[in-house]
Formats: structure tokens, sequence, C-alpha cells
């Protein structure tokens, strides 16, 4: 069984480039970049663990390159990210002699066990059928899980459906397995449908800042704050959720994701205050960057778990939203400015060359909503605005050093305490915009 595994292994990292729903990749992608890739993905799932450290820090190593991959990077550039993140990486942990999936949910030690688990099961099921057998699993509150730990077995998943490449899959699942549920509460495994509405999901985000009973829920300083909702009041976020109107129509769940995917980037771009320097939620940047692989799940899985896929995503944004308590939505910034200027080229070179592993992520999610909301219902070059603030204004440095701007933030963008520890935005010089 084990020589099993591993031959399957060795052939289940090879990316493909013609999936439906899929982000439209760079055409100047080679033939030589997509050997390169597979070998570094096959390498990263020989030697590393899915996450980096014992606090459950995810590993980024395969979503750094496949996105930089899928904007165009070169051979070059691809050898240099998987460098960058082996460094930090840690080993896969040793195999258990006893394993039944079912006995050892939430347990991270157990994620080899479970990645050898789900490589057979992909095998078996394919890529589609084993994300609908175990991703959508009621009795072990496995969507849950699914959408847990800041959506990375989503996000993971999503590459492997993106790119077809089964190992991936695998390690998402497997990945699931080891995460809690401890959001099951806003998961519930029947809902009644809605009742048909044109309300959006952003407009519901709005109702929810104004919404008074919220107030007090989320405090300065308060531990885990994503998590409030999960424990604390989860029938004020599943009261929204409810709002939306969903149906089992495939091409109406089509434009229900273009809907979703807006909100998602006005609740990561929105807080920004138009006076002061830009200051990112890492939160919220998730619920964007998870939203590029919302074209390509929906499309492939059946309209009834496609359905409660988005209903499920919906209810950890708003959760994610409120947990940051509701900051408001300062959208306009984006269409009433020349600040923020650079071309898409421009801004896919800077993202692929970027140090930090999330920009080239943030990009694409942008130009997938692009792509997905033709009208750019936030405003004309509202995505190529905001793609463009992103490269110019996440910088990495040593941990310990002052100077420079900041990248994620991780108080709370909700918080008017937050706000004012951060300088006033410079405003840019006509040299700046030319």
């Amino acid at each position: 069984m084990l020589s099993k595994i591993r031959k399957t292994l060795e052939k289940a990292f090879f990316p493909q480039l013609n999936i439906p729903g899929a982000f439209p990749h760079s055409p100047t992608i080679s033939p030589e970049e997509t050997r390169l890739v597979a070998e570094l993905l096959e390498k990263d799932a020989k030697e590393h663990h899915i996450f980096f450290n014992d606090r459950g820090f995810h590993n980024h190593l395969t979503h750094m390159l496949l996105a930089d991959y899928s904007l165009g990077a070169s051979t070059k550039r691809l050898k240099e990210v998987y460098k960058q993140e082996d460094q930090i990486q840690r080993p896969k942990l040793p195999k258990h002699k006893d394993f039944k999936w079912t006995e050892h949910l939430g347990e991270k030690e157990y994620y080899s066990d479970y990645l050898d688990f789900m490589i057979g099961e992909v095998e078996k099921l394919g890529r589609v059928g084993a994300v609908e057998k175990y991703a959508f699993d009621e009795q072990y509150s496995m969507l849950a899980r699914f959408l847990a730990g800041i959506y990375h077995p989503f996000i993971h998943i999503g590459y492997g459906l993106e790119f077809g490449i089964d190992g991936m899959v695998a390690e998402g699942l497997a990945q699931m397995c080891v995460h809690e549920d401890l959001n099951k509460a806003l998961i519930l495994q029947e809902m009644k449908m809605s009742k048909s509405s044109n309300t959006t999901p952003l407009e519901l985000a709005k109702a929810m800042i104004e919404d008074k009973r919220f107030d007090g829920i989320i405090k300065p300083g308060t531990p885990g704050m994503y998590r409030t909702f999960y424990e604390t009041k989860p029938e004020l976020i599943l009261g929204y959720v409810e709002k939306w109107s969903l149906s089992l129509d495939k091409e109406e769940l089509l434009d229900k994701i273009r809907e979703l995917m807006i909100l998602d980037v006005a609740v990561y771009v929105g807080p920004q205050r138009p006076d002061k320097e830009i200051v990112l939620d890492f939160y919220l940047m998730h619920a964007l960057t998870s939203s590029l692989f919302l074209p390509v799940m929906v499309q492939q899985l059946s309209p009834k778990l496609g359905m409660r896929l988005l209903r499920g995503k919906f209810a950890m944004d708003l959760a994610h939203f409120a947990g940051r308590n509701r900051p408001k939505l300062y959208m306009e910034q984006f269409t009433s400015t020349t600040e923020f200027t650079r071309s898409w080229d421009e801004i896919i070179e800077l993202a692929v060359h970027h140090a930090d592993e999330h920009v080239p992520k943030v990009v694409r999610a942008l130009k997938q909503v692009e792509r997905w909301d033709p009208e750019e219902t936030l405003g004309k070059g509202v995505y190529r605005a905001i793609a463009s603030m992103t490269v110019d204004n996440v910088v990495t440095f040593d941990e310990g050093e002052k100077d420079g701007k900041r990248c994620w933030n991780f108080d709370c963008v909700g918080f008017e305490e937050t706000w004012e520890k951060i300088p006033e935005r410079k405003k840019p010089s006509i040299a700046d915009l030319s």
C-alpha cells in the first residue's frame, strides 16, 4: 500500500491550465515552468508538514508558487520562491500504526496519516468526487472544517481544483481533517431556502454596520476576535445569511458567485481611511483571496453542494467582518482619485517578484473579480486601483524594525483606537503620478 501511495504521489502534482472556471493564467507559461512547478510541488508534499509551526500556521509554499506560476513567473523566480519558503517549513511528522479517519479529526499530529488516506480516496473517487464526499460530510461537521483556519483548507483544495492537481486536493482534504470545527454553529446542515430577493451580500454587510445588536460584542484587545461569532450569538450572523437569496439553478448560482466576490473585495479594502496610511486587515484579506476559487468550485460541484458552499462562505465572511467590529467601508476613494494608477502589466510584474506570499494571491483574486464583474459594480477601474494600492503598500521587513510602511494589520480595523495610531496618508505629488 505504501509503495502504491508513493507512486500515486509522484504523478499527482502536474498542473493543468484548461480547467473550466479557473483564473485565466498567463499566456507566457512554458512547458519548462510547468515541469519545474510539478517537481517543486511534489518535493514540498514529500518533505514538509502542512503547518510550519506548532501554533498551526499554514504552509503557504505551494500557494505562492502556483500564484506566481499562474501570473507568468520565470523558472528563476519559481526557484527563488521555493528557496524562500522552504527555509521556514518543518518536516512531516511520522505516521501512526493505527488510524481511522473518523477518530482523529482536529488532531494536527495525524496530518501524515490523513494525507495518505486522502491520496487513496482522490485516486479512487476523483478530485471532485472526493471533495463532494468528504468536505460536505454532515455527520462530522466537515464543511465547518473546510472553511476553518481562515479558509486555508478551502484555499488549498481550491488550488487543486483550479490546476487539476490531485495531490493538492488530497493535501487540502487532509488539512481540513486536522482543523477543528469551532465554527460549526455558523454552518448549518439545513437552512430554509431564501425567498427571492435582489439584496446583495454587500448590502447586507452594510446593514450589519448599522445594526445596534452587534454593538459591544467585540472589544479592543479581545483574543481571537474572528472566533467571537462562532461562540457568541451566531444567530445574528445567520439572520443575515438567510436574507441572501440562493437557489439550485446553476446559472443563478454563478451570478451569486459574482455578488459574493464583490463583498469580499469591499471588506478587504473598504475599511481604509482616505486620510490615513494604508493598513490592510490580515483576516479580511483572506476573505478576498479565498473568493478566487468560488467559480471553479461551484462549476464542478453539484448545485446542491454549490449552494451549501456559497452559503457557508457567506456566513464565514460575515463572521470575520463582524469580528473586525464591522468597519465602515470607504469605497469611493478608489474611483475618485488618481493615486493608484499602475497598469495591470506593472501590477502583475510587481506581484510576481513580491516577497510577501499573500500579494500575488490578492492580485489574482482582484483580476478574477474584474473578469466576473465586467460592469465593475464598485466603480470603473476599481479592481485595478486596489491591486495597484496593494503592490505599492504591502512591504516586508525584519521583525522589530520600526521604520517603513506597515504590512498586514492584526489589531482591528473596526476600532477608532486602531486608526488613531496610523499616520496620516501623504498625498502623491505630480511626479509620483507621472
